[in-house]
């Protein structure tokens, strides 16, 4: 095994980590360079709100190609969590001498190598342990099998909501891939545009699956991107690569 696979496989397990943290709270909103919060995100305590957002930024270099800088001194994380800075300091002090985080000159961050930790310390918050969680599971399990019988019965009835197109990542990439060879890119679109198009066609996509879609495209040489200004803000815009 060569040394970069060992890379390889890391930024994986990293890219696995920070998903399983984050992904009840947080959507990435690729266009604007800005991360929402779920309701879920309101229920945790004001240091799992610090961990999860900080854990978020972390992410950004798996959604988008270029580089996304986000300060995050004491002042813009009150900002964006609304957590006042005289309770705020306190916990990042705590927060990094637990080596939960770091910082880097005035601002703070999360390592790799912390996001274990850090999976342990929202897990206790919410007062689910190890043992408690697989009891959960396994009531899960129970009460998926009492409802087999009905599951099957129900599997029998017409969809109502069967408008809606469940499509595999595969099936996505090939309609993506029509588009291309049929011209829709032949004028530039946006993500949102990209979108828009997914859900015309009643295929219920979120945001942040797309760009994957779109970068495959410009690596395999059949799109090409540039930032245009578009209605006042400067988007990635991508068209079909003229040959």
């Amino acid at each position: 095994m060569a040394l970069k696979d060992l890379v390889a496989q890391k930024s994986a397990l990293t890219e696995e980590a920070i998903e399983a943290i984050i992904k009840d709270f947080v959507r990435y909103d690729p266009e604007e360079r800005d991360i929402a919060f779920t309701p879920e995100f309101a229920a945790l305590g004001n240091k799992g709100k610090i961990l999860v957002y900080l854990v978020a930024l972390q992410g950004w270099s798996f959604v988008v190609d270029d580089l996304v800088t986000v300060e995050t001194k004491p002042a813009d994380l009150d900002e964006k969590l609304g957590i006042p800075g005289g309770s705020l300091r306190p916990l990042l002090k705590d927060l990094k001498d637990r080596h939960l985080v770091v910082s880097k000159g005035a601002g703070y961050s999360v390592r790799a190598s912390s996001l274990a930790a850090i999976q342990r310390e929202l897990e206790q918050k919410a007062g689910l342990s190890a043992p408690a969680r697989r009891r959960k599971s396994q009531k899960r399990t129970k009460s998926t099998n009492n409802d087999d019988a009905s599951s099957r019965e129900d599997a029998q009835k017409p969809d109502i909501k069967g408008d809606r197109k469940r499509a595999s990542g595969s099936d996505l990439g090939e309609t993506f891939r029509s588009w291309i060879a049929e011209g829709y890119f032949d004028k530039p679109k946006t993500l949102s545009d990209v979108q828009a198009r997914f859900h015309q066609e009643a295929i219920l996509i979120p945001r942040t699956s797309i760009p994957k879609y779109l970068l495959s495209g410009v690596r395999d040489k059949l799109l090409s991107r540039e930032k245009q200004d578009v209605s006042g803000k400067q988007l990635w815009v991508y068209q079909t690569k003229k040959k």
